[in-house]
């Protein structure tokens, strides 16, 4: 099966320009053979003559003429495509896709993306937000690039970098109007693990509210709504100083790492994401 190359399609502009095979070979530095073999490829390639051949030289066929035209388009094509693959290698630039919780996006990426922009102002991002096992998972079948995941289980696809650790545990608000009342998102493994430590702590509570969203929990804690079973970097994020931690309770220790495939790094903009990216 026979294809027309980059190569082929210089070849014949050079071949379509000159009008002539020694002329258009010397110029090329290539064998005159190796241009007529290549002409010959083409033209079975097509199913039609491109040139008329004489004594004077080469004149194009109609076919030829339109191929000419088209060979151009083609030939400025490959150079925006050679030139854009060049970019990516020398300059950071395109799309990451980055998933995370969206409490860990609160406290991470405030303080990572305003100068990381700066510094690299043709990456664009696209965030993908939900429980960190599923943005694992998205990371896994290729939906998003790279995530921010808590507690990441390891996987042979996966290269799990550490960047900080957390704390959850019970948290009350010295103006907390119902300290018998505990907030808590259920589905969580970290809140799971610290009821089941409540005996020995001495804690209990009369009243339970419950959320799937992390960050209603923590301005309901602020209020003085109830107290809160919440990772410590959350609650940082509200830098609020009447936040305390309840004395006694159960502690989950958390790991935040950054999770991708290792292609990822083979891009500029995934190395320098994976450089410059801090807690």
């Amino acid at each position: 099966m026979l294809m027309i190359s980059s190569s082929d399609i210089k070849y014949f502009i050079e071949l379509a320009k000159s009008r002539h095979v020694s002329r258009a070979a010397e110029r090329l530095g290539i064998t005159q053979p190796a241009l007529s073999y290549c002409l010959n490829r083409i033209e079975e390639e097509l199913g039609t003559p491109l040139f008329l051949r004489s004594k004077k030289g080469l004149e194009l066929t109609a076919a030829g003429g339109r191929f000419y035209q088209e060979a151009q388009v083609l030939e400025q094509q490959w150079e925006i495509v050679k030139q854009s693959v060049h970019d990516e290698v020398s300059t950071p630039q395109g799309t990451i896709r980055l998933g995370c919780h969206s409490a860990v996006a609160q406290y991470t990426l405030p303080g990572f993306l305003p100068r990381f922009l700066k510094e690299f102002p043709k990456i664009r991002f696209y965030f993908s937000h939900g429980l960190s096992r599923h943005m694992t998972e998205e990371v896994i079948s290729s939906k998003i690039d790279v995530a921010l995941a808590v507690n990441p289980i390891s996987h042979p696809d996966l290269v799990i970098k550490e960047i900080c650790k957390d704390e959850v545990t019970v948290w009350k608000s010295k103006n907390c109007l119902n300290p018998n009342i505990l907030m808590l998102e259920p589905s969580l493994m970290q809140s799971q693990d610290i009821l089941k430590k409540f005996d020995r702590a001495n804690l209990t509570f009369e009243n339970y509210l419950e959320s799937s969203s992390l960050e209603v929990i923590a301005q309901l804690l602020v209020s003085g709504t109830g107290c809160a079973i919440l990772p410590e970097r959350v609650v940082n994020a509200y830098a609020d100083k009447n936040i305390e931690r309840i004395k006694n309770a159960p502690i989950f220790n958390d790991r935040i790492c950054l999770v991708y495939k290792p292609n990822f790094k083979k891009t500029r903009r995934g190395l320098v994401f994976l450089e410059k990216f801090h807690l």
